[in-house]
């Protein structure tokens, strides 16, 4: 498995302020505001989707995903305001 798109998205979510865990094949990113569980992120047949099956983005475009995710975990640029 290529994880360089992994890392690559993991530091792209990193600088919107989320944590993240590796957990075996998938990143998990926790809700800032504590509200909701976990998001899964596991990779399929090209596209990065959670869990529950929605699709989050596409692989080769990490920062497309990373923004659509800080979205769904209403996150912000680090230094935003």
């Amino acid at each position: 498995m290529d994880t360089s798109g992994y890392r690559d998205l993991a530091d792209r979510l990193k600088a919107y302020g989320l944590s993240i865990v590796a957990k075996d094949a998938q990143l998990c990113v926790p809700n800032p505001l504590g509200a909701n569980p976990v998001k899964g992120i596991a990779g399929q047949e090209g596209r990065y989707v959670s869990a529950s099956g929605y699709e989050l983005g596409e692989r080769g475009d990490e920062n497309g995903t990373a923004l659509h995710i800080a979205f769904l975990r209403s996150a912000s640029p680090v230094g935003a305001v």
